[in-house]
């Protein structure tokens, strides 16, 4: 069988979920989804400080998934496509609604035990 997307496609979407596998990250990029932020807006709407706000902005930037633009003193961000926060939204209306889905089980809190792996019968 075929693969539906070449194999770079896989390579280099795997490199953006590691990316994006930062809350603060992805609480950016969300609200950056809303509206085009300063940096200090986003300090105060993040609760967070500035050095760690424009660190994660900068990776944000080099791959491309936020752009700066500069107007007098403040450097606002915005971003690329707002699609990329789709599977945000998605994942969270699966785990918070509240059945036994296999997700929900994935996403066990911190310290949970997991199943061991089953062992096949040889």
């Amino acid at each position: 069988m075929k693969s539906p997307l070449p194999r770079i496609a896989y390579q280099r979407n795997a490199e953006i979920y590691r990316l994006m596998a930062n809350p603060v990250r992805l609480e950016i990029l969300n609200s950056l989804k809303v509206r085009d932020y300063s940096v200090e807006e986003l300090v105060d709407q993040l609760n967070l400080r500035k050095a760690n706000v424009s660190q994660h902005l900068a990776v944000l930037r080099q791959a491309g998934l936020v752009v700066a633009r500069r107007e007098g003193r403040s450097v606002y961000y915005a971003i690329s496509d707002p699609r990329i926060v789709e599977p945000c939204a998605i994942l969270y209306r699966m785990w918070s609604r509240g059945d036994k889905s296999t997700l929900r089980q994935a996403l066990r809190q911190p310290g949970e035990a997991r199943p061991r792996a089953a062992t096949r019968a040889r």
